[in-house]
């Protein structure tokens, strides 16, 4: 134990004394007012813990546990710093008010500020787990906007290559590039997409405890949070501490470019397969007998193309639907081929056979 940074905090109207084996205070910051924080590790498992003061009196053990009265004063204290960040950049537009931010408080402190804030000040999110993506069912999230069917479900397919993600919107299933990355700590990653034809923002968040689980979705504005991660959950407040404590965000969302045509093909999508391009093929040359007919007509030959030998070609078999590309809403039109050309022999046994007839 640290003794100086329990100095003059009081539990139950006696100075603090011995904490449980293992723990030691690490760090003690003010909060607000008369309000500060002291952090606690673990020495043995690296698990941190807080005691929540005010005018020098434990109040908690988390912001959770506080007094109501005591709980209130303290979230109340922090509306500044978070209202403009939940009703701007969370899940719209960057508000011009947003200029509070705290980068003095331990993370673990600042979590449970974010996360108790949200909680109270905003709706609950519907929580989904994610293997509903699996059905590919489509749903309509609690402010009314729909997801169509199979689109969650490839969206939840995304996978991280290192570059920029790109991934498909699950509202207009149009590409949307990814426009700021957010380290939640060392515990997950999360992605900002916004999607300008049907004005939505949500996130893609990854839990790097198991970085192979699919990742979380988060939509503040449904809300929606689908996820597998027992830490699910707590991403929301998570992102809304990642705002609080980085005042950059703004220029860095402002500056993102947003996806381009000449993003296909480049390696940084999530599941991109770039067909190849015939452009740099080699020429084949055609097979000896098509060659004859070719020639045949050249010299003036007549060929054998009656309207009744035409034939429509089947329907092509669709390709399977990339998870950020949206399927084309037209089928392509029907193409007549003419039958194979036949060369000198072919032509005299087809004249045979009618004479035969």
């Amino acid at each position: 134990m640290t003794a100086s940074l329990l100095d003059g905090i009081e539990i139950d109207d006696s100075p603090a004394g011995a904490l449980y084996p293992g723990w030691t205070a690490i760090d003690r910051q003010p909060v607000i007012g008369q309000f500060e924080v002291v952090v606690f590790q673990d020495a043995a498992s690296r698990r941190q813990a807080c005691w929540w003061v005010q005018e020098g009196l434990y109040k908690g053990s988390h912001v959770l546990a506080l007094p109501p009265t005591v709980q209130n004063d303290l979230l109340t204290a922090m509306d500044p710093l978070f209202w403009p960040l939940a009703e701007g950049v969370l899940g719209g537009d960057i508000r011009d008010d947003a200029r509070t931010f705290r980068t003095d408080l331990p993370e673990t402190a600042f979590r449970e500020l974010a996360g108790s804030w949200l909680g109270r000040h905003a709706p609950h999110a519907v929580f989904i787990a994610a293997g509903h993506a699996d059905s590919g069912e489509a749903l309509t999230c609690p402010d009314g906007k729909p997801v169509a069917e199979g689109r969650m479900k490839a969206l939840l397919s995304a996978k991280r290559s290192g570059g920029t993600l790109i991934v498909s919107s699950p509202f207009s299933a149009l590409p949307v590039r990814a426009q700021i990355e957010m380290k939640l700590g060392s515990s997950a990653t999360a992605y900002r997409f916004h999607d300008e034809t049907e004005n939505a923002v949500f996130y893609l968040v990854w839990d790097e405890s198991a970085p192979d689980r699919r990742p979380s979705f988060y939509y503040p504005k449904g809300p929606l949070l689908i996820s597998d991660s027992p830490a699910g959950p707590l991403f929301p407040g998570w992102i809304l501490e990642w705002y609080a404590r980085h005042s950059d965000h703004a220029d860095a969302i402002r500056s993102a470019r947003p996806f381009l045509p000449e993003d296909f093909g480049v390696g940084q999508a999530s599941s991109l397969r770039a067909p190849k391009t015939t452009q740099d093929e080699p020429a084949v040359s055609p097979p000896a007998s098509v060659a004859a007919a070719q020639h045949e007509q050249s010299a003036g030959t007549p060929l054998d193309t009656k309207p009744e030998a035409l034939q429509e070609v089947p329907e092509p078999v669709k390709a399977p639907q990339r998870s950020f590309l949206p399927e084309l809403p037209l089928d392509p039109a029907p193409v007549l081929q003419s039958p194979p050309k036949k060369g000198l022999f072919g032509r005299l046994k087809t004249l045979l056979g009618r004479h035969d007839r």
